[in-house]
């Protein structure tokens, strides 16, 4: 005979659960970050909704017919997980990267790991000793608290599916964004190329060449900078910066800030001056919103060539979105020890939504699989500025031989990037238009370490040959990146700066780089200003020494 008490109690426990981990969770991870995520709330909502549905049945017939001292032991473990799980998220989750921007994934240092799992044993030896001595108290606790913590998330999500923008219902019909049609095209003559590996730390250059002592060779032509500041920690807002040569302005809000910078009068010159002399400029990163933030792509027109409003075709991976969203739920919940099980990197997001028609391509090995396969072509109807934005060794997920391969070492994927590099270069040469270009091959920013923030920096200029790459450690930086392109396509440069020829080896300049970060003397997040004189030395013993500026943010980025 069916014990009703015991399927009911088997059903809440259950239900509790998997709503945390099927249902809200994703749904949470969805809304707080719906303006990072190219899917859209009803491309996955109704499958987890089927998931949970199934699992509900499936666990609370699996816990109703259970030996009754099994079935009490699997009941706790199952109730300690949820109550737990809810204290991780409601109070231990600290700065949590739930996009998957650290490329070493989730790192804990061992005694707070070590301490967060006492308080899940905790927690859970609490229940047990309950549910074996007191199992008229444990009945009632796991009951109650159980429908407790349901109502309180169904509120929640009922609100968070109610007050969430449009653009997690719907993709806009016509909206201006950044279009992939000429990725692979390039000028006659006169190119200025410029590659952002992500994340490619100066660091990482020397721990790939201790392991590929040829990696670089491809790389002959250039002159390295070995002495390269990247002013700003962060994609966002190193790559705006880059692109404008403007200062971060931390008392108004970022969508504020990338307005005034894209019309700021030194940039509308600069892109119209660059038209002047018949310059297409074509920006190429699948994440706009590091250079406009709310405001869309329309901004950018009459600065940045490849605009357009045709609508998007796209086809969404089911199965992955499934995988990753329920991937990262887990995460969330999961205690510190276990959290790196679950991770996922930002292009496991970027590879859920294809863009059936032409768009861009960012992560290493597809650029390169769509490099092999199609090969560049030229344009003879204008020049070229090219800012090619790529994955790097943001994620390590890159072989030796440019082609993706999980978990590969930061050597290995830095090895990658330059196999990428060679190929593309091996184009550029076939076509006839190396000798005459301007390429640089950069990075946005470094690691997180003090003793990698600074940035891979190799440049090639018109004419430039060598047998074997030289060194310089002038002191350069990305504040000199728009000078520097401005100078390679015949402008009058010094309005908007100093080139990187502007310095010399051994010279001495003051340089401040901006590192984003969270302090507890602080309500949002602020930015360690470090200011230096010298090189990667001088830089860690500022750090060391302590930031010479906070600034406080109006609004955090994340």
């Amino acid at each position: 005979m069916i014990d009703k008490k015991k399927v009911l109690f088997s059903f809440i426990v259950s239900f509790l659960l998997g709503f945390m981990i099927l249902v809200f969770g994703p749904a949470e991870i969805f809304f707080a970050n719906v303006t990072e995520f190219d899917f859209l709330f009803g491309e996955f909502a109704g499958y987890m909704a089927l998931i949970f549905v199934g699992t509900l049945l499936l666990l609370t017939a699996f816990l109703s017919f259970l030996p009754q001292k099994i079935y009490r032991m699997a009941i706790s473990v199952l109730f300690t997980v949820s109550v737990a799980g809810y204290l991780q998220v409601m109070l231990f989750n600290k700065n949590l990267d739930l996009l998957g921007v650290n490329p070493d994934g989730y790192q804990v240092p061992p005694a707070q790991g070590m301490v967060n799992l006492a308080i899940w044993l905790a927690v859970l030896a609490g229940v047990m000793v309950l549910a074996v001595k007191k199992q008229e108290i444990w009945k009632q606790a796991v009951f109650y608290l159980s429908l407790l913590l349901i109502g309180m998330q169904a509120v929640a999500m009922v609100s968070l599916v109610a007050t969430a923008p449009k653009e997690a219902y719907e993709r806009a019909k016509v909206s201006d964004r950044l279009g992939g049609k000429d990725q692979y095209t390039v000028s006659a003559d006169k190119n200025i190329i410029v590659f952002v590996l992500d994340y490619f730390s100066s660091l990482y250059l020397q721990q790939m060449l201790e392991v590929y002592p040829d990696g670089a060779d491809c790389l002959h032509d250039f002159t390295y900078y070995s002495n390269a500041d990247c002013t700003y920690y962060g994609t966002f807002p190193s790559l705006a910066h880059m692109l404008t040569g403007r200062e971060v302005d931390t008392t108004v809000s970022i969508a504020e800030w990338c307005r005034d910078i894209w019309n700021h009068d030194l940039t509308v010159e600069f892109y119209q001056e660059l038209q002047a002399n018949n310059y297409k400029t074509n920006v190429y990163t699948t994440d706009s919103n590091v250079l406009t933030s709310s405001n869309g792509c329309g901004i950018l027109r009459d600065r940045i060539s490849n605009i357009t409003n045709e609508p998007r075709e796209v086809k969404v991976d089911t199965g992955l979105l499934l995988k990753t969203i329920m991937k990262m739920s887990c995460y969330r919940m999961a205690p510190d020890l276990l959290k790196p099980q679950f991770y996922t990197n930002v292009s496991e997001y970027s590879l859920i939504v294809e863009d059936m028609g032409e768009g861009i391509l960012q992560t290493n090995s597809d650029f390169y699989a769509k490099l092999q396969e199609k090969g560049l072509q030229k344009d003879d109807s204008s020049h070229y500025f090219i800012f090619q934005h790529l994955i790097g060794t943001h994620e390590f997920n890159t072989d030796e031989h440019g082609n993706y391969q999980e978990k590969t070492s930061v050597e290995e994927t830095a090895r990658g990037c330059m196999t990428i590099m060679e190929g593309y270069l091996s184009e550029l040469k076939r076509l006839g238009v190396y000798e005459d270009a301007t390429i640089i091959i950069t990075a946005d920013h470094g690691g997180d370490w003090k003793e990698d923030l600074q940035v891979v920096y190799f440049i090639k200029q018109p004419g430039e040959t060598h047998d074997k790459s030289p060194v310089t450690n002038a002191p350069i930086s990305h504040c000199d990146l728009l000078p520097t392109v401005a100078q390679m396509a015949g402008l009058d440069y010094t309005k908007y700066g100093n080139s990187i020829n502007d310095f010399s080896q051994d010279e001495q300049r003051e340089r401040t780089i901006w590192v984003r970060t969270a302090d507890p003397d602080f309500p949002e997040e602020v930015y360690y200003c470090y200011t230096y004189t010298g090189d990667i030395l001088a830089l860690i013993t500022q750090i060391d020494a302590g930031p010479t500026d906070i600034k406080e943010m109006y609004e955090p980025y994340f």
